[in-house]
């Protein structure tokens, strides 16, 4: 019986979709890309639950894009892990809202931070999602994390945007 109902359980939530992967454009505090994996475990009509992973790299600042006479931002490389909510799911736009734990590190002279090293961070996120197929949904979000530096007794708050495009298989 239990074999049975671990098979049960591979075979995911009937309804829809239960894995994704997807990219996005990131920017704040430097300009980058993101990779991201994710995995529906609890789903309704009203809200759509998933764990999710995610890398981030941003190698540009914004002096590579306008020189103003300040230093170069180093790059900052960030994994995020946490939880995403869909609202109204099966509505062709809907709002979505991502929370976890994140670890970036920092390196240069960084933006918004300003010292470079390793931060741990809680993270909270608003946007949202437009199905542009069955499968691919693509959309704005605004995320804001709370970070504190290693060895360190002092928070930053980091804003994020991210512009997603994801796919669910």
């Amino acid at each position: 019986m239990m074999a049975m109902s671990s098979c049960a359980a591979l075979e995911g939530i009937p309804g829809g979709e239960d894995l994704s992967v997807g990219t996005s454009f990131s920017a704040l505090p430097n300009i980058g890309a993101s990779l991201a994996l994710g995995q529906v475990y609890d789903r309704s009509p009203e809200r759509t639950w998933a764990f999710e992973l995610e890398g981030t790299h941003q190698p540009w600042d914004d002096e590579d894009l306008s020189d103003d006479g300040n230093p170069a931002a180093g790059d900052i490389t960030q994994i995020q892990m946490g939880v995403k909510r869909s609202s109204d799911p099966m509505d062709w736009r809907h709002w979505t809202q991502r929370y976890g734990v994140a670890w970036f590190r920092a390196r240069g002279e960084p933006n918004i931070v300003q010292e470079p090293g390793d931060y741990e961070a809680l993270y909270a996120g608003f946007g949202f999602e437009t199905h542009l197929t069955e499968s691919i949904t693509m959309g704005p979000e605004l995320s804001l994390m709370l970070a504190l530096r290693e060895k360190s007794s002092s928070f930053d708050f980091v804003p994020q945007f991210n512009w997603h495009i994801t796919w669910g298989f």
